[in-house]
């Protein structure tokens, strides 16, 4: 939500809505709030039409979203045991090889985002849902007008650094557990 509250600034999207910021705020969290409620059938802002590609595409992005939180609920517990158990018995080196490897793929991903953001968009949704209900009609889904595709560059951009981040500390943890 504070990406977006800067982006919502950086990008006037105020003016592009033709609201003012807490109201545009409002229909965001309401956005945010469907996304992450699996009991709510349909999202519904307030000041934000959508058509039926629009919201069917807003529920298979509700899907994709739970199915995370579900994995995450899932896996938190014994992953942060399993590392903790590395960090005390100073075997996190054992992770350095499969996290070199996983500092590939962002650094992959990163790059072609950089040479062409709109191709690794696109696949991402090609890859993701099974219809074109994402490719939006700002005229049916206006709010695809306060969404821009930059948003969603900082978004990708943002999830790479953390996940390389964490890389990053198992990689320089690692390697001081090794020399022990």
């Amino acid at each position: 939500m504070p990406l977006f509250a800067l982006w919502a600034h950086f990008e006037d999207l105020m003016s592009i809505a033709g609201m003012g910021f807490g109201r545009l705020m409002h229909n965001f969290m309401v956005l945010l709030g469907y996304l992450y409620a699996p009991w709510i059938q349909r999202v519904h802002m307030p000041d934000f039409p959508d058509s039926l590609a629009g919201a069917t595409h807003f529920a298979d992005v509700q899907h994709l979203f739970i199915f995370n939180l579900i994995v995450l609920v899932i896996t938190i517990v014994p992953a942060l045991r399993f590392i903790r158990r590395l960090v005390r018995e100073h075997k996190l080196y054992t992770l350095r090889t499969p996290a070199i490897w996983g500092i590939l793929v962002p650094v992959a991903l990163g790059a072609a985002m950089a040479v062409n953001f709109d191709a690794v968009f696109i696949g991402f949704h090609k890859l993701l849902f099974r219809n074109s209900d994402w490719l939006f009609d700002p005229n049916q889904d206006p709010i695809i007008n306060v969404l821009p595709e930059g948003y969603f560059a900082a978004c990708f951009v943002i999830a790479l650094l953390l996940f390389m981040g964490a890389l990053a500390w198992v990689l320089i943890r690692g390697r001081k557990d090794a020399r022990l």
